[in-house]
């Protein structure tokens, strides 16, 4: 029967052998060979092996024997070794038992360990493997190392420069957002008049509660400023625009919505008001890009509550300020005066009820933001009707009704789109007296909204 041969695994690590017999090195040739060393090199004297170095300085294992006869040491060249292979394993060989060279040796050369001749081949061999291991071990380590302290330059150097951009971005976006208001309340101011014209044509009751929110959302973001918050965070004219502007997506209501109170809407009809924030995304897209980033997520998150219950589920701080600020706002308002949410209901009533929402037992979080609805409760303390209402405008049916000091609150056209005055006129009895002429030509005025100051 033929006898298996046995595959060893071969290995690619290169030795280099010194000593001056040539038995010792035939016998080391054959050992490493014969286990699988691809790799191995041998020199009679230490010369010969520094000059076998200088040309393989990826040699991973050095032997050598201590007495070398002529010449240097065997601690010598392990030493001077260091020169091409500082990372190599060194292991001396030796037949004597002279603690002080062997000492000398670790401190000067480096030794990884000391074999005493005659050698035992098993343990020669583990001995070899282990400096091998460690030093793999070492250089995983050491590249380790080197990557954490490129790593810790690299956070550094990018902490410093992104602290830098912070400062610079903070410093723009403080004068984006001046410029954001400034933009508002200077080329913005014709849009949102026409909008609310709009509004007041088409739905008066929504023109009241979007001009009372929009009223509310002033006073607060004068309220936060005054708290100690961030003025830019919140400038009065840009979240009074969004106040106003929030529920604009409900001029595509069909009339019959605006007939059924919200507690008897069926799932489809609530999903159906629950799309009018796309509807005012939609309507406000011919704004300048920077005031309708702006307001896109007042507008959109305006009906989300920070329990998660609202139409998009988001929750907490995900809710953007502004949006949880005109919620609060609106809701309030609804319960004032909107009969299809329960109202009209005085104001304490209001606030007791809506304090009911503010957290949650059962859940540990409730429908509102805590500072906002306390700096809210304030203010609906302290503003009355009258304040928030000042200035109202109303739309009189017929001239008959106009009467000498009425403050025009619209530019007034006739039938035939003739323009007559200007809005904030001071109606007198000549301007009452064209009126009824212009009636009797077939072209009356049309549209009279006139302020009405309630006191």
């Amino acid at each position: 029967m033929t006898k298996k041969t046995v595959q060893r695994p071969t290995m690619n690590y290169k030795i280099l052998c010194v000593d001056d017999e040539q038995i010792i090195l035939d016998a080391l040739d054959r050992l490493f060979r014969h286990i699988g060393y691809q790799h191995v090199l041998t020199a009679h004297s230490g010369e010969l092996g520094l000059g076998i170095l200088e040309n393989n300085q990826d040699t991973d294992v050095i032997i050598a024997d201590e007495r070398l006869g002529n010449g240097m040491s065997g601690s010598q060249f392990l030493k001077e070794s260091m020169i091409f292979c500082p990372e190599a394993v060194r292991i001396q060989l030796t037949a004597y038992s002279d603690s002080e060279i062997l000492v000398k040796a670790v401190n000067t050369a480096n030794i990884f360990r000391h074999v005493r001749k005659p050698w035992n081949n098993k343990q020669l061999v583990q001995i070899v493997q282990e400096g091998l291991k460690g030093r793999l071990l070492k250089r995983r380590e050491t590249q380790r190392l080197d990557k954490m302290t490129q790593a810790a330059k690299y956070y550094r150097a990018e902490s410093i420069r992104l602290k830098k951009e912070n400062q610079e971005l903070t410093s723009n976006l403080d004068q984006l957002q001046e410029s954001i208001g400034q933009t508002a309340s200077k080329t913005n101011q014709s849009f949102l008049d026409t909008l609310l014209f709009t509004m007041q044509y088409v739905n008066p009751v929504l023109w009241q509660h979007s001009r009372r929110v929009g009223k509310w959302c002033r006073l607060i973001a004068d309220a936060v400023v005054e708290d100690g918050q961030s003025s830019v965070a919140f400038p009065a004219d840009m979240l009074g625009m969004a106040g106003v502007l929030h529920d604009i997506g409900k001029l595509k209501f069909p009339e019959s919505l605006w007939r059924i109170p919200f507690a008897d809407l069926s799932e489809d009809q609530k999903n159906q008001v629950g799309m009018h924030v796309e509807d005012g995304l939609w309507l406000i897209r011919r704004l300048p890009d920077e005031v309708r980033k702006t307001l896109r997520k007042p507008i959109r998150q305006h009906h989300e509550r920070r329990d998660g219950k609202g139409y998009y589920g988001i929750f907490l701080d995900q809710i953007d300020s502004w949006a949880q600020i005109i919620g609060i706002v609106s809701d309030y308002d609804n319960f004032r005066f909107s009969e299809l949410h329960g109202g009209p209901l005085g104001p304490l009533e209001v606030i007791e009820k809506m304090k009911e929402d503010i957290y949650s037992p059962s859940e540990q979080i409730g429908k509102y933001n805590e500072r906002f609805f306390a700096l809210f409760e304030y203010l609906s303390i302290n503003v009355s009707d009258e304040e928030l209402e000042h200035n109202e405008s109303v739309e009189l049916p017929s001239i008959q009704d106009v009467t000498p000091g009425h403050i025009l609150a619209e530019d007034l056209y006739t039938v035939k789109d003739i323009f007559f005055l200007v809005r904030g006129h001071m109606i007198e009895s000549s301007d009452i007296e064209k009126m009824r002429i212009y009636e009797d030509e077939d072209n009356g005025v049309r549209n009279i909204w006139v302020q009405s100051s309630k006191e």
